[in-house]
């Protein structure tokens, strides 16, 4: 599976400015007096296909004649839609808009996927191949499953007393006897019963598993989480991607930046990689070619998993709609003075909105422009969020929650990869090694697999080849780590903290997005790309990863509505010499 899908069409261009009070100044300053209050503007512009211009591309292929041919007389359905991009694409040059799709139909009679393509202009032809892949769950695959268990008799005799209730349950999906079953959940509040059965599209019928639940979960009396709003997730490949641009008061950018929806984001293995941002530019000059998660799984200490999570699913959270702009598909700005909040700061599974939603937030020290957004993956809730300061800074951070269910109640291990594709000042840059103690900062010439250390406050500092521009990585004091403080290795499934290697494939498909190969999967493969290959004055790609050992779902706010606590992970990138 080629690994393209972003934005699409460009549609009509609306876009609002919004005036906002926020700290300026260089934070590397002390004292809030030697900072002083700026006024900001935030503009957002749609980027990428309407979704009428993605249902057309639907209607059009499913309609054609070499679909119509292939899944004539076939029990099927739409699992999967990606945008395709122009592979000539190049690093040092703006993402430019897809001109193709692809959509994943799965056969339920024969079990393989039928991989379509075409252009949305309708120039092409649609072409079709058979591929032997268990995709995800996608579009309304888990409704319809619902459907045909609620048609069971044990199932409906579960449900007489209306208070048993369905749920998306972990693996979302198992291969039983070479067919592809639907995972869903059955709690019943009231005596306690948990059961996970696999749905048969190929037979209309429910699979019982042994011990009530597939071999890597669990379904007991015992329950623990959020009670499960039952609000649907999105499919992958709704439209919803953006430009925005934060300036100060004289119309000078601070920040620019495409933001995408997690539902259109780029990823391997259907699982997609979350809210992403590319083309990222403080004050003129280019920090970030790409910023996404996509690898994120859990470790279980025994009992369940481990699974690998999707990030195309966006869930419901609170986005207060009075006075705020939807200016694109699923991006929505908030009014000054409101705020979104997630299920982690709630404790409540129910919201009003899908998508992104941006607003800026006095955080104590000066404001932040924040984007967020809320993923399902089974009875898992994803907090995502991307902070902006105006002196620089950017604070990616993850939370978790879960709704109820058995496995939730046991300790286990969130892992959150993050792929930073950085370009300070360009493409080309160096990364050093600083470690507190070290007289000078050591420069890493080759690939390398790099460890936390706590004892020396250690970070990575990339910079520019051409300049003295230059961004820390300085790791969440939450983050985790794989080695204790000896250096012994107490966590082989998180695999490392730091990997720097340099970009290999193309500028919409780098081809480390793809890692399961090396019989590890779910856990991280990245190993195989840090090969030996030079990387100064290179074009350097990090990746960094928080572990967040868990086993209830609480957290705190360190200020009002700042997401903060145990459970959220990210670090912190500061600019340096700007």
């Amino acid at each position: 599976m080629s690994r393209k899908f972003l934005p699409a069409l460009i549609f009509t261009c609306l876009s609002l400015t919004v005036p906002l009070l926020a700290l300026g100044g260089d934070e590397t300053k002390s004292g809030a007096s030697k900072r002083q209050a700026k006024k900001l503007s935030i503009k957002v512009t749609p980027w990428g296909p309407s979704q009428a211009d993605v249902d057309a591309a639907r209607q059009r292929a499913r309609t054609s004649e070499v679909v119509q041919r292939e899944l004539n007389g076939a029990k099927f359905r739409e699992v999967g839609f990606e945008y395709l991009y122009d592979e000539s694409e190049t690093k040092n040059q703006t993402s430019r808009t897809p001109t193709r799709f692809r959509i994943v139909y799965y056969n339920y009679s024969t079990d393989l996927a039928l991989i379509v393509e075409s252009n949305f202009a309708g120039t092409e032809p649609v072409t079709a191949h058979w591929e032997n892949v268990v995709p995800g769950v996608g579009g309304d695959e888990l409704s319809a499953a619902y459907q045909v268990a609620a048609q069971d008799t044990g199932v409906a005799n579960m449900r007489k007393g209306g208070s048993a209730e369905f749920y998306a349950a972990m693996p979302p999906t198992t291969v039983v006897n070479g067919e592809r079953l639907v995972n869903i959940g059955l709690m019943d509040q009231k005596t306690g019963v948990n059961t996970i059965i696999g749905v048969s599209f190929k037979n209309n019928s429910v699979h019982r598993y042994e011990n009530n639940a597939p071999p890597t979960s669990a379904a007991t009396p015992d329950a623990c989480g959020i009670a499960n709003a039952g609000q649907a997730p999105t499919a992958p490949g709704i439209a919803g991607q953006a430009t925005l641009t934060v300036s100060d008061t004289g119309g000078n950018p601070i920040w620019e930046m495409l933001i995408v929806r997690p539902s259109a984001s780029s990823g391997a293995n259907f699982e997609r990689s979350g809210l992403e941002i590319r083309d990222v530019r403080y004050k003129g000059k280019s920090v970030l070619k790409r910023g996404h998660v996509p690898i994120l799984n859990v470790k279980y200490n025994g009992g369940c998993g481990p699974f690998r999570d999707w990030q195309y699913s966006e869930g419901y959270f609170n986005a207060p709609d009075a006075g705020a702009s939807d200016l694109a598909p699923g991006v929505r700005l908030l009014a000054p003075g409101q705020v979104a909040t997630t299920s982690i700061e709630t404790r409540n599974d129910t919201g009003n909105y899908r998508g992104v939603a941006i607003y800026v937030q006095d955080v104590g020290l000066g404001q932040e422009v924040v984007m967020v957004t809320e993923m399902e993956a089974g009875w898992y809730r994803y907090i995502m969020e991307w902070r902006f300061a105006p002196n620089g800074t950017i604070r990616p951070r993850f939370g978790f929650a879960s709704t109820v269910d058995s496995c939730v109640c046991l300790q286990r291990t969130h892992h959150v990869y993050w792929r930073l594709d950085f370009d300070v000042a360009g493409p080309n840059n160096r990364a050093y090694l600083m470690d507190r103690g070290r007289r000078y900062q050591q420069l890493i010439q080759t690939e390398s697999a790099l460890f936390k250390r706590t004892q020396t406050s250690r970070s990575i500092m990339i910079q520019s080849a051409a300049g003295d521009e230059a961004y820390q990585i300085v790791p969440g004091t939450n983050d985790g780590k794989v080695l204790d403080d000896l250096g012994n290795m107490v966590d082989t499934f998180g695999a490392g903290d730091f990997w720097l290697m340099r970009f290999k494939g193309t500028a919409d498909s780098p081809l480390e997005l793809d890692d399961e190969n090396g019989g590890v999967y779910p856990a991280a493969n990245l190993a195989p790309w840090v090969n030996g290959e030079a990387l100064v004055n290179q074009d350097l790609v990090v990746w960094y990863a928080a572990h967040q050992v868990r086993q209830d779902d609480s957290s705190r706010l360190a200020a009002p509505q700042v997401i903060a606590g145990q459970h959220i992970v990210g670090p912190v990138l500061r600019p340096i010499r700007w």
